[in-house]
């Protein structure tokens, strides 16, 4: 990796540092608990208060729906005293919150405590010396109970891919994949069936299992680096010529045990160790510069509706998988992820003739990416791969087949 000899600047005022965040603050909206707010009420509330917007940086609504608020870069207005060390989430309601609304809270303080390992979980009255009773309940408490709770139902997935199904059966539709070292949330099971939550993303889906988890799920680990290559063989010794143990695909987590000159030793499920590239692995904390660079490594891979790994990937899949590797956390589908990109602070709609790299296309059902003004990449059925193609032929085409033009977004955090 290239030194940084750029001199040091000052922090932006307004920038909230990940390397501060220090509290993971657990608020309530304090209005009835019949009442239905959502993240734009919240919104309208706190301008009106004369602020420069939400304060919260996630709201989670009634019916358990986790609705983004201020982007976790900016800092919030949640804690008076401790807003430039910590993150907000607020729950709609009083005193009785819903089932749904706590699973919301569970999966987004298991991804907060992910990314922010340092960060203690707290509600809003005690965080800071205040007379507020916020959120009504012990969140400290309630959040060491749930993890209790479900560590016995939270599983290592050991294969390399997952398939997560929309029902019970081998036959039914792939919805998602989960990859080499991800953790899964056991739902319920069957006897050759478990419905599943994929703490990364929140998808829930079936997976098969058999009789026991065997080779497919495996006892929780602590992984610390993750496979930036498209793809990358694990060998049984630090040399190319050496059998190979498992295929890992980008964005799988692996646990490093040894580093050393060009190659990294890793643990495997089973005791093993092998070895890896060491180009070809990154810490969990370090983020890529370019997700259309990381995307661009995906160029050739086989498409797959529902697909996540260097099997078969479909169109989200591909943008999720390089905005994640950039520090980004989207949503799984392209649907949720339009909205997540429309939410975000900072995102502007722009014209086609003003795209650039790392815009954003969306259509319904559809999302890809522009690597320059001429140039789109995209997992698509047309070419049944990741294609990199002239921006004007992947816009007309898919234009002409679909219900709707492509709305090009441009995220504030992208690429120049």
């Amino acid at each position: 990796m290239t030194a940084d000899f750029r001199p040091q600047q000052k922090p932006i005022d307004g920038l909230l540092e990940s390397d501060a965040i220090a509290l993971l603050v657990v608020h309530c909206s304090d209005t009835p608990d019949d009442e239905l707010l959502r993240a734009r009420d919240i919104q309208a509330m706190h301008l009106g208060f004369g602020w420069d917007g939400i304060g919260y940086h996630y709201v989670i609504g009634r019916d358990g729906h986790c609705e983004a608020g201020r982007p976790e870069y900016w800092r919030g207005a949640h804690v008076k005293g401790a807003n430039d060390r910590s993150l907000g989430v607020c729950l709609i309601g009083r005193h009785v919150f819903t089932a749904a609304q706590m699973d919301s809270l569970a999966t987004l303080l298991a991804d907060w405590q992910h990314r922010y390992p340092k960060a203690r979980i707290v509600g809003h009255r005690d965080a800071v010396e205040t007379h507020k009773t916020c959120p009504n309940f012990d969140a400290a408490a309630w959040w060491q109970d749930r993890q209790t709770q479900n560590i016995s139902a939270r599983m290592m997935v050991c294969a390399p891919s997952l398939p997560i199904r929309r029902a019970a059966s081998d036959n039914a539709p792939l919805d998602t994949e989960a990859l080499f070292g991800e953790t899964t949330e056991i739902l319920e099971r069957t006897a050759s069936n478990a419905r599943v939550r994929l703490m990364t993303d929140g998808y829930e889906g079936w997976i098969t299992i058999g009789g026991s988890p065997g080779d497919t799920l495996g006892p929780l680990t602590s992984p610390t680096h993750r496979i930036v290559a498209a793809s990358i063989h694990v060998l049984s010794a630090p040399d190319v010529k050496s059998p190979a143990q498992i295929r890992l695909s980008m964005g799988s987590l692996v646990s490093m045990c040894e580093a050393g000159g060009n190659w990294h030793i890793i643990t495997l499920p089973d005791g093993r160790t092998g070895y890896v590239p060491a180009r070809v692995v990154l810490p969990l904390e370090s983020m890529e510069p370019d997700f259309v660079s990381v995307a661009e490594r995906l160029i050739g891979t086989p498409y797959l509706w529902g697909g996540r790994s260097a099997a078969g990937l479909d169109c989200s899949a591909l943008v999720q998988l390089a905005l994640q590797a950039a520090g980004i956390e989207g949503p799984r589908d392209s649907g949720p992820q339009l909205e997540w990109a429309l939410a975000r602070h900072g995102t502007v709609t722009v014209g086609v003739d003003e795209a650039r790299r790392g815009d954003l296309a969306f259509w319904p059902g559809h999302v890809g990416m522009f690597q320059s003004p001429d140039r789109f990449l995209h997992a698509n059925a047309h070419h049944h791969a990741v294609t990199s193609e002239a921006a004007s032929h992947a816009l007309s085409r898919t234009d002409a087949a679909s219900p709707a033009p492509a709305i090009i977004l441009r995220l504030d955090d992208q690429p120049d």
